[in-house]
C-alpha cells in the first residue's frame, strides 16, 4: 500500500492518517525506481495468507493489509479488500470523498426551559443571554476521516441590542487523556453570532478553528465552546455545526 509525500511514493501507514493508502505497488521497488502501481485488483499470494469472507484494512506496519481492524486511538481505519479466498484478495483503493455531518448545539444553562424558538417560527435551539454563558457541540470523529474540508455554525439573534459574537475553544481528546489534550485557544475569537439584524438565520464559517493538530484525527472526540461575548445582552441561539470531513 502506497501514498504520496508531495514528492514520491511512500509505504502508507494506518498510524497516521496523513499516510492513507493511494495506491498498490504492483512489484518490489528499490528507492529511486520508477514502478507501476494501480488503485484496484485481485492480488494473488500462493503462500495462502487470505481468510476468505475477511475484510481487509491498511495496516499500522507500513505498506500492509491485516484482517485485523486497527483498534488504537487515533489509527485510520482504512479498508483496503475483501477474502476471495485463501490465496487471493479482492483489493481496492477509492479516492478519497466527502462526508456530511450535522451536530446540534447544548446549552450550559440549568433553567428548566434552554430552547428558544425564533421569532415564533420552526426553528429552535440552546441559547445564550448575558456573557460568559455557554453553548456547546460535542462530536468523534470519523474512523476513516483523513482531513477537514469546511466547517460552519448556524446560529441566529432572537433580539439584537448591538453586535454580539462568540469566543470559541476547540479541543480534541482519546480515550484516556485529559479534556485538554490538544487546544485551539480562541481562534475564533469575534464570530459572529448573526447576520445584521434580529431573526436572522447566519451560517459562520469556522473551518479554521479545527486545524491544530490532534484535533481532526480518527476516533478522536471533539468539544467545542462558544462564550457569549460583546457586553450584550441579545438572546443568541446556537443551531449546530456543520462539518464536511474528507474520508477514505
Amino acid at each position: 500500500m502506497l501514498y504520496h509525500d508531495g514528492t514520491d511514493w511512500e509505504l502508507a501507514d494506518a498510524t497516521d492518517n496523513t499516510k492513507f493508502a493511494e495506491a498498490i505497488a504492483t512489484n518490489s521497488y528499490a528507492s529511486g525506481d520508477v514502478g507501476v502501481a494501480c488503485t484496484s485488483g485481485i492480488i494473488v499470494d500462493t503462500d495462502a495468507p487470505y481468510t476468505q469472507g475477511d475484510q481487509y484494512y491498511l495496516s499500522t506496519t507500513a505498506g500492509d493489509v491485516t484482517a485485523t481492524r486497527p483498534t488504537t486511538a487515533a489509527n485510520l481505519r482504512q479498508l483496503i479488500g475483501f477474502g476471495l479466498s485463501t490465496t487471493e484478495l479482492r483489493a481496492e483503493v477509492p479516492p478519497v470523498r466527502e462526508h456530511h455531518a450535522y451536530h446540534p448545539m447544548q446549552s450550559s444553562l440549568v433553567a428548566a426551559e434552554v430552547t428558544v424558538v425564533l421569532d415564533s417560527g420552526n426553528f429552535a435551539g440552546p441559547y445564550t443571554n448575558a456573557d460568559d454563558e455557554a453553548l456547546y457541540c460535542t462530536f468523534s470523529v470519523p474512523q476513516n476521516c483523513v482531513g477537514l474540508e469546511f466547517a460552519r455554525m448556524y446560529s441566529a439573534v432572537e433580539v439584537r441590542s448591538d453586535a454580539t459574537d462568540w469566543t470559541t475553544t476547540i479541543s480534541g481528546a482519546t480515550g484516556g487523556e485529559q479534556w485538554d489534550a490538544t487546544t485551539q485557544d480562541a481562534t475564533l475569537t469575534g464570530l459572529v453570532a448573526s447576520g445584521t439584524a434580529a431573526d436572522e438565520i447566519a451560517g459562520s464559517t469556522m473551518t479554521t478553528g479545527f486545524d491544530a493538530a490532534g484535533i481532526i484525527e480518527p476516533d478522536n472526540l471533539v468539544g467545542v465552546k462558544l462564550v457569549h461575548d460583546g457586553g450584550q445582552t441579545d438572546v443568541t441561539i446556537g443551531f449546530g455545526l456543520d462539518i464536511t470531513y474528507l474520508v477514505v
